[in-house]
C-alpha cells in the first residue's frame, strides 16, 4: 500500500483518509521517513498544536506565516510590513526546496484556511506535492462565534469546499481495515456511526455497553464531552490515594533572542501539555506522545497507553524521572519531554531545522479522565465514554473509536431520555461530508 501511494505521490496530491484506527498516522510517518531516506525535503505540519506535536512538525499559522488572517485581503494587508517581507522570502525560498508537504488532522482546517495555505503556495515556486491526512467525518473545525456569525454564504465549515481545494486536484485514497481492533462486529458498527447509518442492529449492539455508573476502580480512561466533568474525575480520584502530591512544574527555554512574546504565549497555548501536573505514586496516568527508543529499537510508549507511576527519581529535590508500570507489566523511565518551537531555513540544498524555543514537562496526565477533543489519535486499552454530553458532529464517533479492546469498553449514559431516541439524535453526519465521500471517486486499501 505505501509503495503505491508514493507512486501516486510522484505526479499527484493525496487525500488520504479512513476511519480511526487503521493506520493513517503509521502510513503517513513511513511515507515521510521514505522521502527523508531519499534525500528530498519533507515539511510536516499540524492544523492544531497537538496534531502539530503528534506528527513531530509546526502549526500550518506558523510555517505559511499567516498571522490571526481569517481571509486573503487581511493577509494581503499583514504582508505589507517590512518585517513580514523578509519573512516571505525566507519562505518562498524553503517552498521551492519542499519535495512534500504533509497536512494532519485535515478536518480541523477550515475552507478559509485552506485557502490561505493555497495563496502561499500559489504564491511561491512550489512545486512538490501535497500529502492532507484526516477523516472529515471526525471532529470539524472549530469556529469562533463570531467567525460563525460572519461566515460568506460562499463557505462551508470544511477544507473540501474550498475552491482551492479542488484545483488541488487530489487523488483520494481511503484505508478501510482498523489495526486499532480486531473485534470485526465492533469494527463494522463502529463504521456505522462514523457514516451516520444507524440501523437498529447498531443501535442494540451498542446497548450492551451501557452503564449508569461511571466504575471508580481506576483502571479505566473516562471520556467526557466538556472538561469541567474530567478535571473533577482526575481530582476526586487522586484525593484517594494516600500518597503524597508531588507537582512537576513545565518550563521553557528561549534561544532565540527576537522571539515575539505573544508567538511564545500563542505555541505554549497550543501544547497538549499539563503545564503544573500533580500527580501521587499509584497514580493511573495516561502517555500523550509516542516515544520511540533508537537504543532498543522499539516503541516505548505510544500515545493513549496507560501505567501506573510506581517511583519517583530526584536530585537535589528535582523531579527528574518517573517510573511508570505499563499495564503490560514493562517498567520504564519517563523523562521530560522536549517540545520545540521550530523554525525552517534553506542549508544549502535541504531544509535546516532552528528550535527557537523548547517546553520541558513529563509527556503524561492523569488516565482517570481525558475529554473526547484531546483524545484524538489516541488508542486507549480500558476505555469509558460518558455519552451524556455530546455536542458536536463526529464526537460519539471519535470517542468510540478510541477503544482498543471492545471486551473492556463501557458506556455511561443516565439521561431521561431514551438512549435509542439520544443516539438517533446526537449521530449527526454533516450532509456536505456525507456527499463528499458519496462524490469522489476513492481508491481503497485495506
Amino acid at each position: 500500500m505505501i509503495n503505491q501511494i508514493l507512486e501516486i505521490l510522484e505526479n499527484s496530491n493525496v487525500f488520504l483518509t479512513g476511519g480511526g484506527g487503521v493506520g493513517k498516522s503509521y502510513t503517513t510517518q513511513n511515507i515521510m521517513q521514505h522521502y527523508k531516506d531519499n534525500k528530498k525535503n519533507v515539511v510536516a505540519l499540524g492544523s492544531t498544536g497537538i496534531s502539530a506535536v503528534n506528527i513531530g512538525g509546526m502549526t500550518l499559522h506558523s510555517f505559511f506565516c499567516l498571522g490571526i488572517c481569517k481571509n486573503i485581503d487581511e493577509l494581503r494587508g499583514y504582508d505589507k510590513s517590512k518585517w513580514r517581507k523578509q519573512k516571505l522570502s525566507d519562505l518562498k525560498k524553503i517552498l521551492e526546496k519542499t519535495d512534500l508537504i504533509v497536512i494532519d488532522e485535515i478536518s480541523m482546517v477550515s475552507a478559509e484556511l485552506f485557502d490561505l495555505v493555497s495563496y502561499r503556495l500559489a504564491n511561491s515556486n512550489f512545486k512538490g506535492k501535497l500529502l492532507v491526512v484526516g477523516d472529515f467525518y471526525q471532529l470539524p473545525p472549530v469556529m469562533k462565534k463570531d467567525e460563525e456569525k460572519n461566515r460568506s454564504l460562499f463557505y462551508s465549515t470544511y477544507a473540501f469546499s474550498a475552491l482551492s481545494w479542488r484545483n488541488s486536484k487530489f487523488v483520494y485514497i481511503e484505508i478501510l481495515k482498523s489495526k486499532r481492533t480486531d473485534d470485526l462486529e465492533f469494527y463494522e458498527n463502529l463504521s456505522h456511526i462514523r457514516v451516520g447509518k444507524l440501523n437498529q442492529k447498531t443501535i442494540n449492539y451498542i446497548l450492551k455497553f451501557i452503564s449508569s455508573e461511571i466504575p471508580l476502580n481506576g483502571e479505566n480512561t473516562v471520556l467526557f464531552g466538556r472538561n469541567k466533568e474530567a478535571d473533577e474525575l482526575n481530582k476526586f480520584m487522586l484525593e484517594k490515594l494516600a500518597n503524597d502530591t508531588e507537582i512537576s512544574q513545565g518550563y521553557y527555554e528561549i534561544y532565540s533572542s527576537n522571539l515575539p512574546d505573544d508567538r511564545v504565549e500563542k505555541w505554549l497555548k497550543n501544547l497538549n501539555v499539563v503545564d503544573s501536573f500533580e500527580f501521587k505514586i499509584g497514580a493511573k496516568v495516561i502517555f500523550t506522545t509516542n516515544k520511540y527508543s533508537l537504543t532498543h529499537e522499539k516503541i516505548l510508549f505510544y500515545n493513549g497507553e496507560s501505567g501506573t507511576i510506581k517511583d519517583i527519581e530526584k536530585k537535589d529535590g528535582q523531579i527528574e524521572s518517573i517510573i511508570v508500570e505499563k499495564n503490560n507489566g514493562e517498567i520504564i523511565e519517563v523523562e521530560r519531554n522536549s517540545y520545540d518551537l521550530t523554525e525552517i531555513a534553506i542549508e544549502s540544498d535541504s531544509l535546516d531545522y532552528t528550535v527557537l524555543a523548547s517546553y520541558y514537562q513529563f509527556p503524561i496526565r492523569l488516565a482517570y479522565a481525558i475529554t473526547i477533543h484531546k483524545s484524538q489519535g489516541m488508542s486507549i486499552e480500558n476505555l469509558v465514554c460518558d455519552l451524556n454530553n455530546i455536542f458536536t458532529d463526529g464526537q460519539l464517533y471519535v470517542a468510540l473509536s478510541r477503544a482498543v479492546d471492545p471486551k473492556k469498553l463501557k458506556i455511561i449514559y443516565n439521561k431521561k431520555e431514551s438512549f435509542e431516541s439520544y443516539i438517533n439524535r446526537v449521530v449527526k453526519v454533516n450532509d456536505e461530508v456525507r456527499n463528499f465521500y458519496n462524490e469522489q471517486a476513492f481508491i481503497y486499501f485495506e
